[in-house]
C-alpha cells in the first residue's frame, strides 16, 4: 500500500540553478535544431541537406536527457515521517523503514570527503560510486554542497535537502517516536519503467505502431521528394495553396513528426507511474499515430 505523506515532513532539494541551466541548454538545443531544419529546407537537394537533417537528429539526442533532468528536479524530494524515510529523484524511488537505517549525518561531518560521481551536471548529481570508507554510495542530489548521507545495511544514499541540519534533526526526532506501521522497504529503478510498460500488450502495440508510422512516413518522403521540383506546404487564409517551394522542404514534415513521436514517448514514460498515469501515457502514445496520419495527409496534399 502506498504510504500517505500528508503528515510527513517534506524537504526540497535546491532547484533554482539546475532549472535555469538545464532549461537554457534545452532552449539552445531546440534553437540549433530549428536553424538546421530551416537551412535544410532552404537548400537544393543534395549532400548538404542530408548533413543538415542528420545534424538535427544528432542534436535531438540530448533532449530526452535534458527533459528527464528537468522532470527529476520537479519530481524530487525527501520525506521524513514517523513510519520511515522516502527519497525520490525523478523515477527513482526509495522507501526506508527505520530498522534499515544505520545512521544519518551531514557529509561535512565525515572524516574523509565523499567521492563524487564521475559526471556531474548542474541540478543533477546522480550516480553511484564506491567509497573506501562508506562502500557503495548512491547520489540523489541537486548540488554537491550541504549533502546529507543516509547509511543503510546495503548502501549509503547521499541527498541534498535545502535545510540539511533540519533534515538530520527531523530524522532523529521521528525515528525515536516509534511506529506501528513502518513503511515497507522499496527500491524502484527508472530503467524498469519501459520494461513495465512494454509488458502491456496494448502499450506495446501503440509504441511499435507509432514508431513504424513515423519511420514509414520518412521513407515515403525520401522516395517521393527527389522527384518533386516544387511542392506547396499548406493553404493561405483565402483557401488557396501557398506559393510553391523546393521539393526538398517536404522532409520538414516527417522530421517534425519524428520529434513529436519522441516527445510523446518520453512524456509517456514520465507519466506512466503517476496516479492514473498509464491512461495518460497511452493517450500520448496513441496520439502519435493520429499525428502521423495528419502528416501523411499533409504530404499527399502537398504533391
Amino acid at each position: 500500500m502506498e504510504p500517505s505523506l500528508s503528515h510527513w515532513i517534506h524537504f526540497d532539494p535546491p532547484r533554482r540553478n539546475g532549472f535555469a541551466l538545464n532549461l537554457m541548454a534545452l532552449l539552445l538545443d531546440f534553437a540549433a535544431i530549428g536553424l538546421l531544419l530551416v537551412y535544410a529546407v532552404s537548400q537544393s537537394p543534395g549532400l548538404l541537406v542530408v548533413l543538415a537533417l542528420s545534424g538535427a537528429l544528432v542534436l535531438s539526442s540530448p533532449i530526452p536527457l535534458l527533459l528527464y533532468r528537468l522532470y527529476s528536479l520537479w519530481q524530487s524530494g525527501y520525506w521524513v515521517g514517523r513510519d520511515g524515510v522516502r527519497l525520490r529523484w525523478g523515477l527513482r524511488l526509495v522507501d526506508l523503514p527505520y530498522h534499515n537505517i544505520v545512521d544519518v549525518a551531514r557529509a561535512d561531518e565525515l572524516e574523509q570527503p565523499l567521492v563524487l560521481p564521475r559526471w556531474i551536471w548542474p541540478g543533477s548529481v546522480v550516480g553511484q560510486r564506491v567509497d573506501a570508507e562508506l562502500g557503495l554510495v548512491e547520489f540523489l542530489a541537486a548540488e554537491t554542497k550541504q549533502l546529507v548521507v543516509i547509511g543503510t545495511k546495503e548502501r549509503v544514499f547521499a541527498i541534498s535537502p535545502v535545510r540539511a541540519q533540519e533534515f538530520v534533526e527531523a530524522y532523529k526526532r521521528e525515528s525515536e517516536r516509534g511506529s506501528l506501521r513502518p513503511v515497507v522497504a522499496r527500491s524502484v529503478q527508472p530503467i524498469f519503467v519501459l520494461v513495465e510498460a512494454w509488458a502491456d500488450v496494448q502499450t506495446r502495440r501503440l509504441l511499435v505502431a507509432g514508431g513504424l508510422f513515423a519511420l514509414g512516413l520518412l521513407i515515403l518522403v525520401g522516395i517521393l521528394a527527389p522527384g518533386q521540383e516544387t511542392v506547396s506546404l499548406g493553404f493561405g487564409s483565402s483557401g488557396q495553396p501557398l506559393p510553391a517551394v523546393a521539393g526538398v522542404q517536404l522532409f520538414l514534415l516527417p522530421a517534425l513528426n519524428l520529434f513529436f513521436y519522441m516527445g510523446n514517448f518520453i512524456l509517456g514514460l514520465l507519466f506512466y507511474r503517476e496516479p492514473r498515469g498509464a491512461q495518460i501515457s497511452q493517450l500520448l502514445w496513441g496520439s502519435s499515430l493520429i499525428t502521423s496520419l495528419f502528416y501523411l495527409g499533409a504530404v499527399l496534399f502537398s504533391l
